[in-house]
C-alpha cells in the first residue's frame, strides 16, 4: 500500500472514484461466476466494505481516523455466509499529529486478476471438497 500523507479534496474524489470503481468490479465479477458457484449450489459475494473500527461506515467517512475499505470475497451457502478473502483498498489512519492514508497499489485491471485468481481458487477448493 502506498502512503498518503497529504489528504485534501482532491484525495477524497480519487479514493470515493476509487471505491465505486471497486464496487463495480465486484458486481461484474460475482455476476461472471455466479454460474460456477450455482452448480454448487452457493452464491459468490464480492462486496466492498467501508468500516471504522469495525463498524458500518460511509463513504463520506474516507478521512475519519480508522477508516478502511475493502474486498470482501466469499460464499454463501444454505442462507450462512462464509468469507474467504479480502484486499484492503484504502485506510486512513492517525500518525503523529495529523491524518494519513494508506492506498493499494494496484490499478483496477491488477485489482480484477487477483480478485479472478481468488475466485477460481475458492471454486477448485469447494468442487474438491464436493467431490470428496
Amino acid at each position: 500500500m502506498k502512503q498518503i500523507p497529504h489528504l485534501n479534496e482532491q484525495i477524497r474524489q480519487e479514493i470515493m472514484n476509487i471505491e465505486l470503481q471497486c464496487e463495480r468490479l465486484g458486481q461484474k465479477l460475482e455476476t461472471i461466476f455466479t454460474d460456477d458457484f450455482h452448480e454448487l449450489k452457493e452464491q459468490i459475494v464480492i462486496e466492498l466494505i467501508r468500516e471504522v473500527k469495525g463498524r458500518p461506515a460511509k463513504s463520506e467517512d474516507i478521512f475519519n481516523e480508522n477508516y478502511e475499505s475493502y474486498l470482501e470475497v466469499g460464499v454463501e451457502k444454505k442462507d450462512v455466509y462464509f468469507p474467504n478473502a479480502y484486499i484492503p483498498v484504502w485506510k486512513c489512519k492517525r500518525e503523529m499529529f495529523h491524518s494519513i492514508g494508506l492506498l493499494m497499489n494496484d490499478n483496477l485491471n491488477l485489482l480484477e486478476k487477483k480478485l479472478c485468481k481468488i475466485i477460481t481458487e475458492m471454486h477448485e477448493d469447494h468442487m474438491k471438497e464436493r467431490d470428496s
